[in-house]
Order: structure tokens, then C-alpha cells, then sequence
């Protein structure tokens, strides 16, 4: 069954409360900068009642640039990543949407945060041969020994794994690219696993530096009694500016050249 409820995110949200108080499963869609933010408010409600809802945010992160911040979903990580019960994923690809939203409606024990950049946007990678997701965990891209990369979604790790060869060419660096789609869980055991003998960790957020991914990484790697491990971070650090996809990248820093920089170090 297909409800429309046009532009009224608090209504459509409160909506799929009373549903799911019914026995349903809803599946909410909305632009991720509003279904975060206007309903709130509503999303906790629902999270308080413990009922499952699955959530979709459209065009998340700073891409599209050319709206500008008013329409760059650039903070609903943190906005939701606090609701009780409620497991956040970004499909680093196509063939993981399926994937994730078949997690989402059969094995999430709580509500979940579909969250899709929905951008056509060519990747140079695949998933490994056998992949299915796993709570917490996530799933190497590239191999390498030296620095472990760790990011989510399309646009950070095609940048990533740009930047990882030409820092495998002409720095002779060998990076690790690892695709981690959950957002707000990680096991402690699988990082310990998958960052072991790296002398250097890069996290990428496509989301502002405060209560993204990386926040949940660094403190894993604390509770994991790795915090002697290098940490560098890349996330939106300002209100992100207006412009092409490519001039928005490198503005914020998150284009390939700016994560080849800490990858090296500098």
C-alpha cells in the first residue's frame, strides 16, 4: 500500500506511528535534510513506543552541491543516531541497497535509517564475492597493509579508493579500503581484527566532523584498547557551500586529493 502525504514530514512520520502500533512494518521516505529533522520530534515518539519503522533518507550528504545547505543532509547521523533502538546504514553501492533493506525488514530487531545518496555515481569497486552484511561489521575493498581507510557510501569510497592507488603508485603506500555501511554500530572484535598491524587509520564522514561515523570509530577503538593507533579524520567541518558536485568536494575536503593527504599523513 503507497500513502502520498506530499511535504508534511511530522504528519507522515506520526502517520507510520499508528501503523506500526497496528501491526505494521512502514516504510517512510522523505529528502533525508527534512525526514531528519522536521519529524524529530515524531521519530522519537515512534522509538519510545519500540515499535519497528523503517526509515529512508534520499540525497544524503553534501552532494547534490547545487541546492546548497538547505537541502544538504549534512547532520542526520547525529539527529538520529541517538533514538533508541535505531540502527543507521548507508549502501556503499546498488547491489547493497537490497541487501541493507532486506536486513532492515527481516532481521533489525528495532527501527532502522535507510540512508541513500541517490545520485547516479560511478564506483571503481565491487563488493567481495559471497558479501552479506553483518551487524557492525564491514568489508575490504582494497587490500593493504599500511593504512586502513574506513568510509561509507558512494561518494567516499570511489574518492578513497582513487586515493588509495595513486598513493599505492607514487608514495608507495599500501591502503586498505574498508566499506563500512553501519553508521552507528561497530563490532569492537571485527575492528580490532581489521585495523591489526596498520600504522595509520583514516575515517571519512560525508556528514559534519560532529557525531558522524567517525565519533562511533574512535571511541570502538578506545573500547577496544587501540587508542595508541593513529586516528586521522576527514568530515564536514563548516556550513558547506553551493556548487558543482566536484567544487563541494574539494571545498569541504573530501575529494580524492584531500584523503591522499591523510592517507600520507600530512
Amino acid at each position: 500500500r503507497f500513502i502520498e502525504c506530499g511535504i508534511a514530514e511530522q504528519d507522515m512520520v506520526s502517520m507510520a506511528g499508528g501503523m506500526a502500533l497496528n501491526g505494521m512494518l512502514p516504510v517512510v521516505h522523505s529528502f533525508a535534510c527534512f525526514l531528519s529533522a522536521r519529524p524529530n520530534e515524531q521519530i522519537y515518539n515512534n522509538a519510545t513506543e519500540k515499535t519497528r519503522i523503517i526509515y529512508v533518507g534520499s540525497l544524503a550528504g553534501v552532494v547534490p552541491g547545487g541546492p546548497g545547505h538547505s537541502h544538504q543532509a549534512v547532520r542526520d547521523i547525529s539527529a538520529l543516531s541517538a533514538m533508541p533502538g535505531m540502527t543507521l546504514v548507508e549502501p556503499s553501492c546498488e547491489a547493497e541497497v537490497g541487501m541493507l533493506l532486506d536486513w532492515c525488514i527481516n532481521e533489525a530487531p528495532g527501527s532502522s535509517y535507510i540512508r541513500l545518496v541517490s545520485l547516479p555515481w560511478e564506483v571503481p569497486y565491487q563488493l567481495p564475492q559471497g558479501y552479506r552484511p553483518r551487524v557492525g561489521q564491514g568489508a575490504t575493498l582494497v587490500e593493504g597493509t599500511d593504512v586502513t581507510v574506513i568510509a561509507y557510501g558512494p561518494v567516499l569510497l570511489s574518492a578513497a579508493v582513487e586515493a588509495a592507488k595513486v598513493a599505492s603508485k607514487e608514495k608507495g603506500i599500501s591502503v586498505k579500503v574498508i566499506n563500512l555501511p553501519w553508521l552507528n554500530r561497530i563490532d569492537i572484535d571485527w575492528l580490532k581484527h581489521a585495523v591489526s598491524g596498520c600504522q595509520r587509520i583514516v575515517a571519512l564522514d560525508n556528514h559534519y566532523g560532529l557525531g558522524g561515523q567517525g565519533d562511533r570509530i574512535a571511541m570502538a577503538l578506545s573500547n577496544a584498547g587501540l587508542g595508541h593507533v593513529e586516528l586521522r579524520y576527514a568530515g564536514i567541518q563548516d556550513i558547506p557551500p553551493s556548487g558543482t558536485n566536484p567544487q563541494v568536494l574539494r571545498a569541504v575536503g573530501l575529494d580524492a586529493e584531500a584523503i591522499g593527504r591523510l592517507i600520507a599523513g600530512r
